[in-house]
Formats: structure tokens, C-alpha cells, sequence
């Protein structure tokens, strides 16, 4: 794992290094997301991959033997471009990366994994389905204790993809970093990614009748994402005065 003479987690080495440098237009993860991921990824991750690019591809291209990237040529956003934030990044280790250009949609799809992964970075196009289209193409091919990163579950249908994975057996969540959701791979059968089986996955076993075979009253609620980011909202937000009595109540007078 890459760091600072001074044993700083390279997230904070990236920190101090851009300073200065603006984001990209699509943005990129916060560092204290990254430095999240440093403290669970694998310090010997041999092969990681990531949907979108930016700051994040700079951090894995240093922290992973090799790092694979889908993600769109932006370059003709100009100082916008996401692609041009690494190229000209001076930490931009590319000869410890693979490009694989193109919208993800089509990209995914015909690509052949080379091996197993140690992490997962879905940030890619964000609406539905294609967070859960990047989800389906990388699962079986994350390893026992690999990570899955999962960003921006604040965004409704992305957090109710994260709801799901929290309650199913593949996965444990190990730590929600800003709006971002870090699960490891457990060592339970991988789902079969070919047939059906909606009544084995304990999102559903919790929400089915108690008369069904598969119904599961473990007694473990889990919290959705919804709830982490705007169950505060309800509670403080006070019931708006109406700005005029009702047409009814004044016609009576």
C-alpha cells in the first residue's frame, strides 16, 4: 500500500497533493471516503476495478497491483474532464491500469474478467437500472473478503439496490463513509447469476407472509439508506402555516 514518508494513509497524501487542483465536472469521492476504503481494502490487492473515473482511479492505481476502469472519453469537456483529472495527475500510475472506454452499458457486457477481485467501485451511470445492471456483471467475480463500494446511496434507487445487498448473505456492510457504502464479501455461495431464486435472498424471506415456507423472523431489522440520509429531515421540519384560511371557512362569515 502506497502512503507517505510519514506512514499517512495515501488518501491524505492525495489530499495534500490537489490542494489546489479543481474536481471534475462529475466530481470524485471525498478523501475521507477514500482514506474509509484504504482502512478496509487489502494492503496486497492485486486486481481492483471501478465504473467512472476521476480521483478515485489515481488512489487505486496506487494502492492495487492493477486497476481495470470503465468509463466514457469525456476529454472534450476540456479542464471538465474527468479523464484528463488523472491523465495529468502526477500520482497517475498508468502502467498499473487498464481503460476500458465506453459507456458501461455496452462496455460490461462483453468484457472478460481476467481474475478475481479485491474491490469494487460502482460509480458509473447512476440511473436505473445501470447501478444494478454494473452491480450484476461484477459480483461473481469479487472474492471472499473483497470489497464492494457503492457510491452515492443517497440517490433513491441507488440506496434501495444498497437496502437489498445489506440483508443478503454475500454481503456485510462494514461502514457507510459520507454517501458511501463499503461492503465485504463473505465466504456464502455466490448467487447464481442465471436462474432465479428471489425466495433464498433475505430481503425478500423478511418482507414475505408469515404463512410462506420462506418467510425469516430473525429478529434483525436493518436501517435502509433512505432512513440514514432523511428520517432526521421529518423530525425537525415543522408543519408549513397555511398562508390563508380555507375559501369555506371565509364565505361563512
Amino acid at each position: 500500500m502506497s502512503s507517505g514518508k510519514d506512514g499517512r494513509p495515501f488518501a491524505r497524501v492525495m489530499e495534500k497533493h490537489e490542494a489546489d487542483r479543481e474536481i471534475h465536472a462529475a466530481g470524485g469521492l471525498h478523501y475521507d471516503v477514500l482514506e474509509a476504503i484504504e482502512r478496509h481494502l487489502d494492503p496486497d490487492a492485486r486486481l481492483t476495478a471501478e465504473t467512472g473515473c476521476g480521483r478515485s482511479t489515481i488512489f487505486f492505481s496506487n494502492l492495487s497491483e492493477h486497476h481495470v476502469y470503465f468509463c466514457l472519453d469525456d476529454r472534450s469537456k476540456g479542464a471538465g474532464s474527468s479523464v484528463k483529472y488523472y491523465e495529468e495527475s502526477d500520482l497517475f500510475r498508468a502502467e498499473k491500469t487498464t481503460w476500458v472506454p465506453g459507456p458501461t452499458q455496452r462496455t460490461l457486457k462483453d468484457y472478460q474478467h481476467t481474475g478475481q477481485y479485491d474491490c469494487v467501485l460502482i460509480d458509473g451511470p447512476h440511473g436505473y437500472p445501470f447501478p444494478d445492471m454494473e452491480y450484476y456483471f461484477f459480483y461473481p467475480h469479487i472474492k471472499p473478503e473483497g470489497l464492494l463500494i457503492i457510491d452515492d446511496v443517497h440517490i433513491a434507487s441507488i440506496g434501495r439496490m444498497a437496502d437489498i445487498l445489506q440483508e443478503d448473505v454475500m454481503w456485510k456492510l462494514e461502514e457507510v463513509a459520507k454517501t458511501t457504502a463499503i461492503f465485504r464479501r463473505t465466504d456464502a455461495t455466490t448467487f447464481w447469476n442465471e436462474g432465479d431464486g428471489w425466495w433464498q435472498q433475505g430481503y425478500n424471506q423478511r418482507r414475505a407472509y408469515k404463512s410462506k415456507p420462506f418467510y425469516v423472523d430473525d429478529g434483525m431489522p436493518f436501517q435502509s439508506f433512505y432512513d440514514r440520509y432523511f428520517s432526521h429531515r421529518k423530525k425537525t421540519t415543522k408543519k408549513r402555516k397555511r398562508p390563508f384560511r380555507s375559501l369555506r371557512k371565509i364565505f361563512r362569515r
